[in-house]
């Protein structure tokens, strides 16, 4: 029957299994463009990702560049703060060793004059 009714429609042996070859072919071609598309939507969501991360260490980079700076003024104030306090303890000690020859020299007054007495 089959072969009756390709004869009907007027194509060869030849030409129908050069048909179903092309067919056969089209159909593997097919599947590679599947293949290549899944692989491209693949690479492509890597891709995204990537660009995610890198994105995410630049703002981390950023934050840690910041941070240095912070870092950096915060040191710098610091050594200001001590030198200011080393100068203010310099003078404080001065300042105690004054007051106590004042004192000395208030009790040696009071010393000699009650000896003269």
């Amino acid at each position: 029957d089959e072969s009756a009714q390709d004869q009907d429609m007027g194509f060869t042996d030849v030409q129908l299994q050069r048909v179903d070859r092309s067919e056969a072919m089209s159909f593997e071609r097919d599947q590679e463009v599947m293949k290549i598309l899944e692989s491209v939507n693949d690479l492509s969501n890597v891709m995204k990702d990537l660009s995610v991360l890198i994105i995410d260490q630049g703002s981390i980079l950023d934050r840690i560049d910041y941070n240095c700076e912070q870092v950096a003024m915060t040191v710098d104030d610091g050594r200001k703060q001590l030198i200011k306090a080393e100068t203010h303890q310099k003078n404080s000690r001065m300042i105690i060793c004054i007051y106590f020859l004042m004192v000395m020299c208030g009790i040696m007054t009071l010393v000699v004059v009650f000896q003269k007495m």
